[in-house]
């Protein structure tokens, strides 16, 4: 499991390592002072459990607990407080435990134990790639709204790849053929990068994005392609391809030709 912990106090954070690190499960463990800079993770790196303090200065657990879960549904959140009163709110965000301070080694693996234990969820067909013509995303049949063109450029080619890894310089070569490899570009690329995680995370579907440092993918497991449905010889799928993939987009020839040649010639 990939772990956060959130708590503007450091002894908390040290303890809830101690405990975490005792668990095989527990491959990754990241502890933040800041909640911001615990946004800013969720958003690159897949998330399993998080251990949330309530009251802290720049933003209260509760609030932060409710952006995670925008960013991603199926992370597991256990809040960690001193105070007792905000037990009823924390399960209005779908948490899975309440560990009042100062809290037991016990306490702690008590929830670690509950989080293994819940089913993953599944995923989520409410998400639809649409790439027979121009290419779009749908959440809820509504469409999703990308403040930059370059952004879904990017997730276009993302999807184009069916889950491989795209790494920056093969992204920046991609989008912007004619640009030298050099700061000023990969600046602009961060730009671009961060203003879909932007998008995706309004949208409340940011884990279709899978962000590690230096290569970005999609997970394929959390929506519903046309392109795939085609390559799976979905019926469907393939009566609804008129000729037309992510029109717009030079780069999606070949993929164009691929599947002209899966249809006979189409």
């Amino acid at each position: 499991m990939h772990v956060i912990a959130v708590d503007d106090e450091r002894l908390p954070l040290e303890d809830l390592q101690d405990i975490c690190s005792q668990f095989p499960s527990v491959q990754d463990f990241y502890a933040f002072s800041n909640p911001t800079d615990a946004l800013e993770h969720a958003a690159r790196h897949k998330i399993d459990l998080a251990f949330l303090d309530i009251e802290m200065p720049v933003m209260t657990g509760l609030e932060l607990a409710k952006r995670l879960n925008r960013i991603d549904p199926e992370i597991r959140i256990v809040f960690v407080t001193g105070f007792k009163e905000y037990a009823y709110d924390a399960f209005s965000v779908n948490a899975i435990g309440y560990v009042l301070k100062p809290f037991s080694d016990e306490m702690i693996r008590e929830q670690i134990e509950k989080a293994e234990a819940l089913p993953q969820k599944k995923p989520r067909p409410d998400i639809f790639v649409h790439t027979f013509g121009y290419f779009d995303v749908f959440y809820q049949n509504k469409p999703v709204y990308f403040s930059s063109a370059k952004a879904k450029e990017f997730l276009a080619l993302l999807v184009d790849r069916r889950g491989g890894s795209v790494t920056t310089e093969n992204a920046i070569a991609t989008l912007w053929p004619d640009r030298e490899y050099d700061e000023t570009v990969q600046s602009l690329f961060r730009k671009v990068l961060k203003s879909l995680r932007v998008s995706l995370a309004d949208a409340g579907i940011s884990e279709i994005l899978v962000d590690a440092r230096n290569q970005r993918s999609v997970d394929t497991e959390k929506f519903v392609c046309d392109f795939y449905e085609l390559l799976d010889k979905k019926e469907s799928a393939m009566e609804n391809y008129s000729g037309e993939y992510m029109v717009g987009y030079t780069w999606a020839q070949p993929t164009r030709v691929h599947i002209q040649r899966i249809l006979g010639g189409k």
